[in-house]
């Protein structure tokens, strides 16, 4: 399947999208589909550390395995898409959150006199909710009405409803959102050793690792799929629409 890929100029998002099977591979080897997407996966191997064949081979044996009928939401239209994206993505992230923040704060009060990193983590991972709530409530109430708006609307009078064409500005704000939010993530990765607790680790600590591995998880499929499907499919909405 992979065979007739160049890895050198394909990047690490398109794969994701074609390949959806490839997004377990990535996720376990912490190479980024969604902020560095953009990157040649030769490059974001490099950038991870691990040599690209060795890669190939998890992905030839990953899509060896897939399900059929796995999932491509680049086929999807724009409002079932966004739809999803909300009642999955947005629910679990405001769900998962008060339940993930009890859990650190447990795990902070039995062993954070003996481990320092953990106070460090449960200022990362506050940082990251309030941001991504903030985020969230942004892309509610004003960028998802507006994308579904441009989608609906067959003819879009430039003069009379100029925001379409605005909609680069608040996408790219987003994005840069996006950047922080993995930026926060990945060292939530690096704190907790890569989501693996320490020997002895009581119940509770195993649990709260095995849920921020499942969050990091969630929120990079939830970048990713802003990112690289649907901001995509907007600015070409856009370019067909006003070009």
């Amino acid at each position: 399947m992979y065979q007739t890929i160049d890895f050198s100029t394909i990047t690490v998002a398109d794969l994701a999208i074609q390949h959806p099977s490839a997004v377990k591979v990535f996720n376990k080897y912490n190479i980024d589909f969604c902020c560095g997407g953009k990157l040649p996966l030769q490059k974001a191997c490099e950038k991870a550390g691990i040599d690209s064949q060795f890669i190939l081979q998890e992905l030839e044996r990953a899509e060896s395995i897939s399900m059929p009928g796995t999932i491509r939401f680049d086929s999807w239209d724009t409002s079932l898409l966004t739809d999803f994206i909300l009642q999955h993505h947005h629910q679990y992230v405001r769900t998962s959150i008060p339940e993930l923040i009890a859990l650190i704060d447990k795990v902070v009060e039995a062993h954070g006199d003996a481990e320092p990193d953990l106070a460090d983590l449960k200022r990362t991972f506050s940082e990251l909710a309030d941001e991504l709530l903030q985020h969230m409530e942004k892309e509610e109430l004003v960028l998802f009405p507006a994308i579904q708006r441009l989608f609906a609307e067959r003819r879009i009078p430039v003069n009379v409803t100029p925001l379409p064409m605005n909609l680069h500005a608040p996408m790219r704000v987003m994005e840069d959102e996006h950047t922080h939010a993995g930026d926060l993530i990945k060292k939530i990765r690096s704190l907790t050793n890569g989501y693996t607790p320490p020997p002895g680790a009581c119940p509770t600590y195993r649990i709260t690792y095995k849920r921020l591995q499942e969050f990091d998880q969630d929120l990079m499929q939830h970048i990713h799929l802003e990112n690289n499907v649907l901001f995509r499919k907007v600015k070409d909405r856009i370019a067909d629409t006003f070009n």
